[in-house]
């Protein structure tokens, strides 16, 4: 009977003390949960935004200020892909948390680098020819200049040429435009004849011919820039051959 007498005596400590176990444990977990969404270490210092081409990093980060401050566990990430998807220039959007205080946000345009000067407008243009938009002024965005084609009555949706060949050439700058330094961005491109195409950085004229093989004679062109063998003048590699730089002082 005694060891029965034990047997309970000693099962109902263990109960008590697994009883206090769990409490404890439910108070850390509620005490942590609370320490998390409550301390100041927690709140957003700082938004990095990634993938930008034509979109000002400025901008956007003034769309987003209000979220500083905020605990990074309770914004709403919806809330922010909603926000910045009344963009037009924003195609994709992905949100993570970086560390305790940041997050990092990737965004993929669309491809609207370009635009013309028409009608006594701005006419925003995309990679296949389009008018996208039509803009009283540039604001944020960071739009490379054409020339070359007369788009007098061109409305939003309209192509610019019916030349089959031009989206194949601005898919091809725009390649470039996304890797391109922003101190060595195109000025303006003419594109009134794709075999005899120009374009400008800084005070430099860059007369590339056809689009074949652009990427390469981008990337000497702006070697010659980078490395001051041309400030103000021209490169000529319309032609087969070895370029031709003249320097204009």
């Amino acid at each position: 009977m005694k060891n029965k007498s034990n047997k309970f005596i000693r099962r109902k400590k263990r109960n008590k003390i697994f009883k206090r176990l769990i409490l404890g444990l439910f108070v850390i977990i509620i005490g942590i949960i609370i320490f998390i969404y409550k301390s100041p270490i927690f709140n957003l210092k700082k938004i990095n935004i990634s993938g930008l081409v034509t979109l000002s990093n400025d901008s956007l980060q003034e769309k987003l200020k209000y979220h500083i401050g905020q605990n990074i566990f309770t914004i709403d990430y919806n809330e922010i892909e909603k926000e910045l998807r009344e963009n037009p220039y924003i195609k994709e959007i992905k949100v993570n948390k970086k560390g305790i205080n940041s997050l990092n946000i990737n965004i993929k345009e669309n491809k609207i680098a370009y635009y013309f000067e028409s009608d006594g407008k701005i006419k925003a243009i995309n990679n296949e020819g389009v008018v996208v938009e039509e803009l009283a002024a540039m604001d944020d965005r960071n739009l490379i200049k054409l020339i070359g084609i007369d788009l007098s009555g061109k409305a939003v949706g309209d192509k610019i040429s019916d030349d089959v060949n031009i989206p194949d050439t601005l898919e091809k700058f725009y390649n470039i435009i996304e890797a391109m330094p922003q101190e060595y961005v195109f000025s303006q491109i003419d594109i009134e004849d794709l075999n005899n195409i120009v374009c400008y950085i800084q005070n430099v004229e860059i007369m590339i011919g056809d689009s074949s093989d652009l990427i390469d004679k981008m990337n000497l062109a702006l070697n010659a820039i980078e490395q001051g063998v041309i400030s103000k003048g021209y490169i000529d590699m319309s032609f087969n051959g070895p370029p031709v730089i003249k320097q204009i002082n």
